[in-house]
């Protein structure tokens, strides 16, 4: 029998302990109070065991409990107390606002379940006196609660430690709890019968992801330091702070004599339940030394005493600031070396209060999925879903975003559901979501500020993820950054400049900002608003997908007269941006009215209007979006615009004044792109000094440029303004300037000045017949594109200072002479890697792709190519009449030589190999029909090399993957792939030891005939799958493209030969765990090859494996050939001693040997 509490009025997540006996309290009820207390959990328990108390005082305490102990000994049903307490206890589970854990101390389990012994009978004695419904009331509580399971205790059994054991318990029902979830999610225990005497098991979900968080967060730690650490555990509400700290907790107490885990100080504090007393109480709980009551020691001795030992201090769920001055106050209490935690949802809480901070990180995917299949399939470790359950239960992990919470009340809701309950509630998500998960984040929601809320709702309806400074800017219009103080609180993400939102918390932020009609989005709620006008003071934004309108919208005039208040004004088109319809589905018949002094952000998809009203008032305005509108010009007259910091009047094609703009002088963006009637800017755009970004594509009507320096200019588009003849430098600091597509003859001397300019285009300026020299001094230009300038013939700068160009692209010009790319001081014969990256400096250093394509006046590459040491790139299509290619750049990585059609040779071997961490690699000679077979040879010796190099790299764990292809004309599969067949298929069977770990790759090659009178081939793919089985039928398959992938049409003249070097990893990796059984190891195996996306036919395919060996790689079969390529590869870099030697021995060996056998007779004959 339990009466008045210990401790007045105690806070939240109090335990009920229901007993009988004066020996069960001073014995072991006594020990549990203990037990509980220290782990910071607040018990009620009659110490004066009074008599006569009111009963409903009792009640009172059961229903502010969150767990009851129900302890049944053998005496217990001699009282009518505590059968009382039992009912209420049972009415109080059965409503979900309790959770009893039955302990059956020293008596049978049967006897209290069938009321039978001394148990029972002292029952039957006490039903005497008491009769009818209340005897009913009784019995149903003896049946019900004993059926929970819970633990027993027999004489043998340990009390010490099942009284640990229960605690654990408890404090596991409380932090489920304190998640929010009491009421919603029955605790169900998995059984587990105890045998004799031994407590029933009360089995937890796993914790998964849980060891990495508390190995990061104990990486925090400091055991041997003196001072005291004070460290604050964040993150967003379900995300498992309390779980954590609560697993440290138990872990490292023993480290420390004075212990606490004050449990949802939130609570605590809203319910004026919080105060140092209670703390102190806490840490002198078992302290002998204290022989009075903490609220009767002068806090001087109280200091004195807390002075003397270490403590370990959890404060849970803290929200304010002031909750930790009220119990930590200056921390002149703690002895050094102390510790103490923080949990909180708001990081600003902690900020100046803690020595560090973790932030606890969502769930990785597989976590994710392990814990909701947990709880979705009854706890079963081992069931893993089937059939679609298991794409299904992908899809609510993802939701769920690797909140904990989340993924156990979806799992737990779903738990014995059918596949259909699963679909429809997966669809229903977005619109009624989980109540239990909002009525959790709804507590953190309650304690925001007023223009907090209204950010958050307002990021969560129309602005869930985009560039922070923009959604600072639209949504933040006090001095005060509530944006910022949202991510603190973890209400919203700010990660790389980007704002982004939870699903869990999107969700929740829609269902509330649908209320009350002030942000509407729904086509039906916009259009009654528009139309009816009913509540449009109170309405804060409208965002319309025209694309669900069926027919035009006839609006009044004084349509938006009553919303002062709108400030995101959206009309859009989710189906088609440019809204392929004539003209914009809303219409103004009258005209409209437009007195919208608070907008912020206004995007108005085909605006039906010459202008915008007189009336409108933009000192507010943000972002201005008026795509493909009909405005001839912004407005009438000059307006202030204080604020305005983005326009778009994209594809506006009557636009032809844009003087209305003058004094927007913080305009930091203006798209015009499209606007076909746009001749020229107006002089007083000079006054923007904040325009970064100026869009003037396709402007065809676009003569010049004013005279003006806009000093933060650093993109400036003039694509295809076809009318602009001459360009004129309007800042000195662009970083990107297109000028492809004009008329320009010329460019200016002062372009010199652009000493920032990364990227400059001229592409298809086919009026410009010479760049000045002073471009060779733009050291910061890292692109430069000339393609298309027919007229150019001549490439006379010096571009040696160019010490930062990586893309040079020069096809389709009349330049007949190579740029000077290479200083002459290089040696072309320069072998040795490391030499060339010393001797290197300026361009030859810094360039990484360089077009030459369509170039019909280059015969031959320079000698000394092979030193653009960092070229990735090189494009020769269609370079008709390139006959040569010299050594190639050791980083290569693609070289595009289709339609090369008089190429005959290349270089011998085609480059330096070195490591690379590059994996896809192609080699192009397609039409390359002149091609000698010395070069073919070239080709596939180099490739076969550098995979092999490759493989290397693969086994010493550098790439994950080797994949090359190269391809030129040929006819039949090359000599040295030991597996050939004809046709498409091939099929082999492979020795029981051939997939071993020395297995790095697989090389396949097919020869593809094309048709004589193809038409070009828009898209070509030749697509290799491989398949290997074992004996007991199992299959590992996987594919791989070996050609194509081109993005302009080509017709393909004769056969061609494509070869694919291909890791096999996923292959070997899966082959070793089955290595002990030799069935489980594939040894059939099929290679399909098949033209997708073109025409061709399969004449002939092949294969080889790649081993490697100690020191090199072996090429199966390749060691029975004869080849000038040798069978195995070393270190790349091999002295010149070296391989004098080695071309001794190998083409000198019969002289060497003749010599010897004659010195050996003819001093033999002397000696004779």
């Amino acid at each position: 029998m339990v009466a008045s509490s210990s401790v007045q009025s105690p806070p939240q997540h109090q335990v009920f302990i229901n007993f009988r006996g004066k020996q069960l309290r001073n014995g072991f009820v006594s020990h549990l109070e203990k037990a509980l207390r220290k782990d910071g959990i607040n018990v009620f328990i009659d110490r004066d065991e009074t008599k006569g108390k009111d009963l409903s005082i009792l009640f009172s305490r059961i229903e502010e409990s969150r767990v009851a102990l129900a302890i049944f000994s053998a005496l217990y049903t001699e009282s009518s107390w505590c059968l009382n307490e039992l009912e209420k206890i049972k009415e109080c589970v059965d409503l979900g606002k309790l959770v009893v854990i039955p302990i059956f101390y020293k008596v049978e389990t049967d006897d209290v379940k069938n009321l039978k012994g001394v148990f029972g009978d002292k029952f039957w004695e006490l039903a005497k006196t008491c009769k009818g419904e209340k005897l009913d009331k009784w019995r149903e509580a003896l049946e019900d609660v004993p059926k929970k399971l819970g633990f027993t205790l027999s004489e043998a059994s340990d009390e010490g430690e099942y009284i640990n054991k229960i605690v654990g318990e408890v404090i596991k029902v409380l932090s489920h709890v304190s998640t929010g979830l009491e009421g919603e999610v029955p605790i169900e225990y998995p059984s587990a019968a105890g045998q004799g005497g031994e407590a029933a098991a009360l089995d937890s979900p796993p914790l998964f992801g849980i060891e990495t968080r508390l190995r990061q967060l104990e990486d925090k730690l400091d055991f041997q330091c003196e001072n005291t650490l004070t460290i604050g555990v964040v993150g967003m509400p379900g995300i498992g702070k309390t779980t954590l700290t609560r697993m440290l907790y138990e872990k490292w107490q023993h480290k420390f004599l004075r212990c606490v885990f004050l449990h949802d100080v939130r609570k605590m504090w809203k319910d004026c339940m919080l105060n140092w007393n209670i703390l102190m109480a806490e840490l002198l709980r078992d302290d002998d030394n204290v022989n009075q009551q903490v609220a009767d020691l002068s806090p001087e001795s109280l200091k004195a005493l807390l002075l003397s030992k270490k403590s370990l201090v959890v404060l849970d769920n803290v929200s304010d600031k002031k909750q930790i001055e009220v119990l930590l106050g200056e921390c002149d209490w703690i002895k050094k070396g102390s510790l103490i935690f923080i949990t909180t949802s708001d990081r600003s809480v902690i900020e100046g209060k803690v020595d560090d901070t973790y932030e606890v990180l969502r769930l990785s995917g597989s976590d994710s999925f392990q814990y909701f299949t947990y709880f979705a399939f009854g706890g079963n470790h081992s069931t893993t879903p089937w059939g679609n359950f298991m794409n299904l239960s992908r899809l609510f992990a993802d939701y769920a975003k690797g909140n904990p919470l989340a993924l156990k009340i979806l799992g737990a809701e779903l738990n014995e559901k059918d596949e259909t309950h699963w679909e429809d509630k997966l669809c229903k998500l977005a619109e009624n979501p989980n109540k239990t998960i909002q009525n959790v984040l709804q507590i953190s929601y309650n304690e925001l500020g007023q223009l907090q809320k209204d950010v958050f709702l307002d990021v969560a309806c129309f602005f869930r993820s985009g560039d922070e400074y923009y959604v600072r800017c639209l949504v933040d219009s006090c001095a005060t950054d509530a944006l910022r103080d949202l991510a603190s609180k973890f209400f919203i993400n700010i990660s790389g400049g980007r704002v982004e939102m939870h699903d869990l918390l999107y969700t929740f932020g829609k269902e509330l900002g649908a209320q009350g009609s002030r942000r509407l989005w729904n086509h039906k709620g916009v259009v009654g608003a528009l139309k009816k006008r009913a509540g449009a003071e109170s309405v804060r934004g409208i965002f319309l997908d025209m694309s669900e309108l069926k027919k035009k919208l006839p609006l009044e005039k004084c349509t938006f007269s009553g919303m002062h208040n709108l400030r995101y004004l959206k009309f859009y088109n989710s189906c088609c941006y440019r809204e392929c319809e004539a003209d914009c589905k809303l219409n103004f018949p009258e005209g409209l009215e437009f007195t919208l002094d608070e907008v912020r952000y206004l995007y108005w998809l085909k605006f039906p209007l010459k202008k915008l009203p007189k009336d409108f008032n933009p000192k507010n305005l943000t972002d201005l979006n008026l795509p493909y509108s009909e405005i001839e010009e912004v407005w009438e007259g000059v307006k202030d615009t204080p604020k305005l910091r983005w326009i778009d009047l994209s594809h506006s094609i009557k636009l032809s004044k844009l003087s209305g703009l003058r004094n927007a002088e913080n305009l930091q963006r203006l798209s015009l792109e499209g606007c076909t009637s746009l001749q020229e800017l107006p002089q007083e755009m000079k006054r923007m000094k904040r325009l970064a970004f100026l869009n003037m594509r396709g402007c065809t009507s676009l003569r010049f440029l004013p005279h003006m320096n806009l000093i933060s200019l650093k993109t400036l588009t003039l694509t295809n303004c076809s009318s602009l003849e001459k360009f004129r430098v309007i800042s000195d600091y662009l970083e990107t300037l297109y000028l492809d597509g004009t008329a320009i003859t010329q460019l200016p001397a002062n372009m010199v000045k652009l000493q920032r300019l990364i990227v400059l285009n001229l592409k298809d300026c086919k009026m410009l017949a010479d760049v000045p020299e002073c471009l060779g001094k733009l050291k910061a230009l890292q692109k430069l594109v000339l393609s298309g300038c027919s007229k150019l013939k001549t490439f006379p700068i010096s571009i040696e200072n160019m010490k930062c160009l990586q893309i040079l692209l020069l096809d389709r010009t009349a330049i007949t002479d190579m740029p000077n790319i290479l200083h002459s001081s290089y040696s072309s014969k320069m072998e040795d890697l490391r030499e060339l990256r010393v001797g290197m400096n300026g361009l030859s250093s810094s360039l990484r792709r360089l077009c030459l394509s369509r170039n019909d006046t280059i015969s031959s590459l320079q000698i000394g190519f092979g030193q653009l040491y960092n070229l990735k790139w090189l494009d020769l299509e269609y370079c008709k009449n390139l006959t040569s290619i010299a050594l190639l750049p050791p980083n290569l990585e693609m070289l595009e030589a289709h339609g090369c059609s008089k190429l005959k040779t290349v270089a011998t071997p085609m480059s330096l190999l070195k490591l690379m961490e590059q994996v896809h690699s192609k080699f192009i000679f397609t039409n390359c029909n002149n091609l000698e077979q010395v070069a073919k040879d070239s080709i596939t010796s180099y490739a076969q090399r550098k995979i092999q190099l490759d493989a290397r790299c693969y086994k010493e764990g550098n790439v994950s993957e080797a994949l090359l292809t190269t391809s030129f004309p040929g006819s039949e599969v090359p000599s040295w792939f030991n597996h050939r067949t004809i046709g498409s298929t091939l099929k082999l069977k492979f020795p029981p030891h051939w997939c071993d770990n020395r297995l790095s790759t697989i090389v396949v090659c097919a020869v593809v005939a094309f048709p004589y009178n193809q038409e070009e081939m828009n898209r070509f793919s030749l697509q290799c799958t491989c398949e290997f089985r074992n004996e007991l039928g199992t299959c590992i398959r996987f594919s791989c493209t070996l050609g194509g992938g081109w993005i302009e049409p080509r017709k393909i003249d004769s056969d061609h030969v494509f070869i694919g070097y291909i890791s096999c990893s996923h292959l070997t990796d899966r082959v070793q765990g089955s290595r002990e059984h030799h069935k489980c190891i594939p040894t059939v195996a099929s290679i399909e090859f098949e033209v997708r996306d073109g025409e061709g036919e399969i004449v002939n395919c092949g294969l080889s494996l790649v081993y490697e060996e100690p020191n090199h790689v072996v090429i199966e079969g390749s060691c029975n050939r004869s080849s000038t390529r040798g069978c195995w590869v070393g270190e790349c870099k091999v002295s010149f001693g070296v391989r004098l030697l080695f071309i001794v021995l190998r083409y000198l060996w019969p002289a060497v040997v003749f010599f010897l056998v004659y010195g050996f007779f003819h001093i033999n004959k002397l000696y004779f």
